[in-house]
């Protein structure tokens, strides 16, 4: 049974996290040499930056996996974890943590994400980082397309999407025939993902839309993008 204790340091504000939600942290622990007025380390430390991770997966100690859990985002808590809810007998001496010892950590939930689930249509051009495709091996078409001619392409798709009694479906028929994803046998379905499983700029173009919504074009290193989030 987990015996942690959290203290509101900085109210937070909307939902908690979700379990499998990807949730960002600072955090600075105290504990070092059983000593808990001693840091032992912190996300704010030089060359150091926010750590990011799955919640409530066991990817983390319990008392982070648990307690974070509880948080708002902008929430700022201190979490007192007993030996058995972090780092236990084992201790993590290279840390300072000695064996069995109670440790607490200064955390502020800086962002949580879930899984999203989205379609898209890829038209690569002489720009993209790979010069191929399923419907071009060779890459002939693609190496001389620019990067204009390939948003021109999309920005007819759109078109004809937009015009369409049936969006989803017409969305779907125009990837698996045109788009340069492999994605596109599945009518350019990416299936669900989450944060940093993607590209920045398609990750950042994905989270922005509401589930049905169409995205405009987004530029990453694959090509030029239309996505349409589903889920």
């Amino acid at each position: 049974m987990s015996t942690w204790k959290k203290e509101i340091v900085t109210e937070g504000k909307g939902p908690t996290p979700k379990k499998g939600d990807k949730v960002t942290v600072h955090c600075t622990g105290y504990g070092k040499n059983n000593d808990l007025s001693k840091k032992f380390w912190s996300t704010k430390d030089p060359g150091q930056k926010p750590f990011t991770f799955a919640i409530g997966q066991g990817n983390v100690i319990s008392a982070w996996d648990e307690g974070v859990m509880t948080m708002k985002i902008g929430e700022r808590a201190k979490i007192t974890a007993p030996p058995h809810c972090a780092y236990g007998k084992g201790g993590f001496p290279s840390w300072g943590i000695m064996p069995n010892s109670t440790l607490i950590f200064d955390i502020e939930l800086l962002s949580s994400k879930g899984m999203v689930r989205a379609s898209h249509i890829l038209v690569k051009h002489q720009e993209s980082r790979r010069l191929a495709s399923w419907k071009d091996p060779a890459g002939v078409e693609i190496k001389k397309r620019t990067v204009q001619d390939a948003d021109n392409i999309l920005e007819g798709y759109l078109s004809t999407i937009k015009s369409a009694s049936d969006a989803k479906s017409t969305f779907a028929e125009i990837a698996k025939k045109n788009s340069d994803c492999g994605s596109a046998k599945n009518g350019g379905d990416l299936g669900p993902f989450g944060p940093g499983d993607m590209q920045k700029a398609f990750e950042d173009g994905t989270y922005s839309l509401k589930v049905g919504e169409i995205s405009g074009i987004i530029h990453s290193a694959s090509g030029s993008h239309i996505i349409m989030r589903t889920g």
